[in-house]
């Protein structure tokens, strides 16, 4: 329904009548920040509509002029823009052609970002500000493309293709705007300039747009090559909506004209580029998705996961995050499979942000649907046991040549194992043994978080097996000291188990004998999820605060992380994010697991009466506590941050690399 109303809107605006509008940009922007430089050939009504949507759509925060070059109307546009205030106005005593009249427009134009925009281009709400972040995330972003639709809200374009002997393409033309393939951040071969934002410094380098493809055609996709040629990356931006009129602009030839000058431009296009399009990919239809990812990254991987990463709610999400995000900076293209469907917002959409395709609802349709449509994969990185056991199939019928990964994330079955030793019942761990080294033993690679974990594994027969441990950056460099702190502080996500039977433990054992030691100490239990049961640990001291978007205050005020685990498997992110912002941790055997091996830091307290007398020295011994404090960072730069981690990742693929 959005969409239609949508669509209505543009129809409506672009049918106005040949009526002067008084446009007037609502706050003055002395110097701005973006040029909106509009090319103006006859056809007042889509000028008037254009007009209209800039004022509509303007985002105060955002410094803009509009620059309107009249290329030497002879209609009564000279008249109606006139009637316009608000906007600076360049008129070219002959017509010029469209390229000709952007750098006219661009001479005169005074920020330091230039978005060249059709007049038969209607720009949507928010459509400006994902241009700027994208440029902003990357001095190397030379241009960023808008995602262009036709007013049915189908995809116009979602940026360019250009082929080896030089034709082009509008990737996605025709299709539905929210399919996957067209809904992240990626390079591309070049942009329209029917929305087009150019850094003015970059713009100059180049030239502007070449006069030899005067008076239109191939302009952009050359101006786009040679900001290439000069080091800049031309990135699609989908979150940047804008609606287009296909052909209009400087739509007074016929069609056989420009059909001429498409062709003639193509061969000045070919033969000036000559060396750098036996780089691009032959124009046949199985080659299009790859052409139009050309540029994402080499090798492809596809990562699977039970839903996309909670990088902020549990450590197994926060390390896949990170995980991408190393894998990208290594060159990979990443596709990423959520099995559940949900977006999550904003999870899913920072991954796309980022430059990784999403694929949510990822079955095994979906990988027979990447085999259907050409695009290459190199390995799969299967996590969990779940995803594993319902797509290994699937990915050796479809990709026999694929390296397939299989990330335990932690072993299931010593978790449940130890569980039932603990409290017991019966965890069916034996049931989920079997299956885990049977998914080990059909997959090409296994991945484990800890050395105990791969040993385990390696115990069993599973080879190769790689530790891929929890991956954090690290905190604050200047992170609060000892006297500006209070308190204890426990975090986890509630709806894993090991997390509940901790916090009800650390209330009910340790906070008691706590309290006769150091009257008026406060505990924290942060964390999203909470149960029932662990809502009900509240009380005048015990604050249970459910999910908490900036963690790291929190952690900054509280003196002592305690996680006094009793079960559980792989390494716990949420000891490893402490140390990295330097609280010390008091935690059990279970949660030092991996953690502490063969260093001095003093962890590991098995009993109540133990992990209460090293939590009370660590609050009242300001020495005691600065110690531990900076080796615990030194703990987590050494071997958790993704400098340290990048190694073993490399090792695990490389496989992949050697071909």
């Amino acid at each position: 329904m959005a969409a239609a109303r949508r669509g209505w809107a543009i129809r409506r605006a672009w049918r106005l009548p040949e009526v002067p509008t008084a446009i007037r940009v609502p706050v003055a922007h002395d110097p701005p920040l973006v040029s909106i430089v509009i090319p103006v050939f006859n056809r007042w009504r889509y000028t008037n509509g254009c007009l209209r949507a800039l004022v509509a759509c303007a985002d105060p925060a955002i410094p803009t002029e509009i620059v309107v070059v009249d290329d030497a109307s002879d209609d009564r546009t000279r008249e109606l823009l006139d009637h316009c205030a608000g906007i600076r106005v360049v008129r070219l005593d002959r017509n010029a052609g469209f390229a000709a009249a952007c750098n006219a427009g661009a001479r005169i134009a005074r920020g330091p970002y230039l978005h060249f925009l059709n007049n038969d281009a209607f720009v949507s709400p928010g459509w400006l500000r994902p241009l700027l972040d994208a440029a902003g995330a990357d001095d190397r972003v030379g241009a960023v493309v808008s995602q262009l639709r036709y007013p049915d809200d189908t995809l116009a374009e979602a940026g360019g293709v250009i082929w080896r002997d030089g034709r082009g393409s509008n990737y996605g033309r025709g299709q539905a705007a929210r399919d996957w393939r067209y809904r992240s951040v990626r390079d591309v071969d070049y942009g329209s300039a029917a929305s087009l934002l150019v850094r003015a410094g970059a713009f100059a380098q180049a030239g502007g747009f070449a006069p030899e493809f005067a008076p239109a055609y191939y302009e952009d996709a050359d101006l786009c090559f040679a900001l290439r040629a000069r080091g800049y990356r031309i990135s699609y931006q989908p979150r940047s909506i804008v609606y287009h009129a296909e052909g209009i602009s400087y739509g007074s030839n016929s069609r056989d004209d420009a059909r001429a000058q498409q062709a003639r431009n193509r061969a000045v296009f070919a033969a000036k580029w000559e060396v750098e399009l036996r780089e691009h990919y032959e124009p046949v239809p199985t080659n299009v998705e790859a052409a139009a990812r050309r540029l994402s990254g080499a090798p492809s991987i596809v990562v699977i996961d039970q839903h996309v990463p909670f990088t902020d709610r549990d450590a197994g999400s926060r390390r896949i995050a990170f995980l991408i995000d190393l894998l990208r900076g290594r060159g990979w293209h990443v596709i990423f499979g959520s099995i559940d469907g949900n977006e999550y917002a904003p999870y899913a959409g920072a991954l796309r942000e980022a430059g990784t395709d999403v694929i949510c609802g990822f079955n095994a349709a979906s990988v027979a649907q990447l085999k259907r449509l050409s695009l290459k994969v190199d390995a799969v990185w299967l996590c969990r046991p779940g995803p594993a056991h319902r797509l290994i199939p699937a990915f050796r019928r479809h990709f026999a040549a694929a390296t397939i990964v299989y990330d335990t994330v932690d072993l299931h079955f010593l978790r449940l194992q130890r569980e039932q030793e603990l409290h017991g019942g019966r965890t069916g761990w034996q049931a989920m043994q079997r299956l885990e080294f049977a998914l080990a033993k059909a997959a090409d690679v296994t991945i484990t978080t800890s050395g105990v974990e791969r040993d385990v594994l390696a115990a069993g027969g599973i080879a190769p097996v790689y530790a891929i441990p929890v991956i954090e950056p690290g905190g604050a460099p200047h992170a609060a000291g000892w006297g500006a702190r209070r308190g204890l502080i426990f975090l986890g996500n509630y709806a894993h188990a090991p997390n509940v039977d901790a916090a009800k433990w650390l209330c009910g054992a340790i906070m008691p004998l706590l309290r006769q030691r150091l009257p008026g100490l406060r505990l924290t239990l942060a964390g999203a999820d909470p149960t029932r049961a662990v809502r009900a640990l509240a009380e005048s001291d015990v604050e249970v605060t459910g999910y908490v978007a900036d963690v790291d205050a929190l952690l900054e005020k509280a003196r002592v992380f305690v996680a006094p685990l009793r079960f559980g498997a792989g390494i716990k992110g949420k000891i490893v994010y402490a140390l990295a912002h330097g609280i010390p941790v008091v935690t059990t055997p279970v949660g030092a697991e991996g953690i502490f091996d063969a260093c001095d830091y003093r962890a590991g307290a098995s009993t109540a009466e133990q992990i209460a007398a090293e939590t009370a020295r660590l609050y009242e011994d300001p020495a005691a506590w600065e110690a531990l404090a900076v080796k615990g960072r030194s703990i987590a730069a050494a071997r958790f941050s993704p400098a340290a981690v990048a190694p073993q990742l490399a090792a695990a693929l490389g496989r992949v690399y050697a071909g």
